[in-house]
């Protein structure tokens, strides 16, 4: 009961959005004809099944394994940290979209200072660390699925932000893309 307990918080930690009354929610722009608009929707509905539906369903399904627990609890915890603070460094330069939005600086402190892609990197360790926290071993399948979503993600937000912002290729030299200090 504990562990669903756990991963239960830590759902909520990643979905809830705190804002404060005087945030008004910033209107999307409508995509351009050049947005991956079919990946961005797998990326949503990938994660949604499996941090909603299988990782759940396994663990309702079988006791799951107890080995491996701690190591998702530490896992999921630190990637909805990294996912949370990724997204505040972004500031009004947060989208759901792959390709910049329009008047969107280019973001290079906080997280982004070590790596280029903080937010995707909190969302690979959710991806493997959220099962583990249920015992889950059969739907890792599902999130190797999810890792192989956001490695196709990452470089077309290269590809777009190589096309968007002249200075990226200066960042990327000093920045490793996923993996601070390795790649």
């Amino acid at each position: 009961m504990g562990w669903a307990l756990a991963y239960a918080a830590l759902l909520l930690a990643l979905v809830v959005r705190v804002a404060s009354p005087e945030d008004a929610p910033r209107p999307l722009p409508p995509a351009s004809p050049t947005e991956p608009t079919r990946l961005v929707a797998v990326h949503h509905a990938v994660f949604f099944a499996l941090l909603f539906v299988a990782v759940p369903a396994e663990a309702l399904s079988t006791a799951g394994a107890r080995e491996g627990r701690w190591l998702g609890l530490v896992l999921f915890a630190s990637g909805v940290a990294a996912y949370r603070a990724a997204g505040a460094a972004l500031g009004d330069a947060l989208s759901p979209r792959v390709e910049p939005a329009p008047g969107a600086v280019l973001v290079t402190h906080g997280p982004y200072g070590v790596v280029r892609h903080p937010m995707y990197l909190g969302q690979a360790m959710i991806a493997i660390g959220a099962p583990l926290t249920l015992g889950g071993r059969w739907v890792l399948v599902v999130s190797a699925l999810a890792l192989v979503v956001l490695a196709i993600r990452v470089g077309m937000e290269e590809a777009a932000l190589r096309c968007t912002y002249p200075e990226y290729a200066h960042y990327a030299a000093r920045a490793k893309r996923i993996l601070p200090y390795l790649f």
